[in-house]
C-alpha cells in the first residue's frame, strides 16, 4: 500500500491524468497497455482513498466502474459475448485512443506552459497577429492539431514519453522555415522523420503553428486523413 499512499487525487486533473501516471510508473507502452494491471492499480488507489475517508470525485468513481466493466469483459470467453455488444478489441482501442489523445494534449500544454514562463520576463513590442483565415485550401490550428494527433497515432516509432532535453523552439522554427523556403513544399512526414523523440515531435508541431500565426507558411491537407503539407505563404 506504500505506493498507493503516495497517490493523492488532488494532484491529478482527472481520472485520465491518474491513468497516464500509472502507465508511465509501470513503464508501459501507451499504445499497448495492460488493462488488467492498470485497472487493478487504479481501483486500489480509489479504494485506498475511500478507506482513509478521503472524498473521491465522481469522475474517478465512474472511471473505476468503467475499468471494472472493461476488465471483466476482457476475461469473458469470446463465445459468451452478446452479438450486439461492441467488440472488446474495439472497446480497448477506443479507450487507449482517449489516453493517447489526453497524453498528447497534456504534453503540448506543458511545453506551452514552460515556454510562457521562460518568456514572461521579456518585454516585447506589441503586435497584432492573427491566424490567416482567407486561404480556401489551408487548415486552421484546430484542424492541424486533430490531424497531427491522428497521424502520430499511426507511427511505428515508439514515441512514448517526453525526454527531458532542452530543445530550442526558435531553432526548430528556423530549421522548418529554411526547409520550406528551400523545397517550397514540406510534408509533415519529412519533419517527423527528423525527430528523435516525442519532445521534438511536439515542439515541431508547435513551431508549425507559430509559423502559421506569423503568416510565414500555410498548412494544406489535400484530402481527409492524408499527410498534410506545409508550404510557403505567398
Amino acid at each position: 500500500m506504500g505506493d498507493l499512499l503516495e497517490i493523492k487525487l488532488d494532484n491529478f486533473e482527472g481520472p485520465l491524468d491518474l491513468l497516464i501516471h500509472l502507465i508511465y510508473k509501470n513503464e508501459m507502452n501507451i499504445y499497448d497497455i495492460s488493462i488488467s494491471v492498470i485497472a487493478d492499480q487504479f481501483i486500489n488507489a480509489i479504494n485506498t482513498m475511500e478507506e482513509m475517508d478521503i472524498e473521491v470525485a465522481s469522475d474517478f468513481i465512474q472511471m473505476a466502474s468503467y475499468l471494472i466493466y472493461l476488465k471483466s469483459k476482457m476475461l469473458l470467453p469470446h463465445n459468451s459475448i452478446v452479438e450486439d455488444d461492441i467488440d472488446i478489441e474495439e472497446e480497448k482501442f477506443l479507450f487507449t485512443q482517449r489516453l493517447i489523445e489526453y497524453s498528447f494534449f497534456k504534453d503540448v500544454a506543458e511545453i506551452l506552459r514552460e515556454r510562457e514562463q521562460k518568456y514572461s520576463t521579456y518585454l516585447t513590442r506589441e503586435e497584432s497577429i492573427t491566424l490567416e483565415k482567407d486561404y480556401s485550401e489551408s487548415m486552421d490550428a484546430y484542424q492541424i492539431a486533430r490531424l497531427f494527433f491522428n497521424l502520430i497515432k499511426k507511427e511505428d516509432k515508439k514515441i512514448i514519453k517526453i525526454e527531458k532535453k532542452n530543445i530550442d523552439i526558435n531553432e526548430i522554427i528556423e530549421n522548418i522555415k529554411a526547409l520550406v523556403f528551400e523545397n517550397e513544399l514540406l510534408f509533415w512526414q519529412n519533419i517527423l522523420d527528423r525527430c528523435r523523440n516525442k519532445m521534438e515531435v511536439v515542439v515541431s508541431f508547435l513551431a508549425i503553428l507559430e509559423l502559421i500565426k506569423l503568416k510565414v507558411v500555410v498548412a494544406i491537407q489535400e484530402s481527409n486523413f492524408e499527410n498534410f503539407v506545409v508550404k510557403r505563404n505567398g
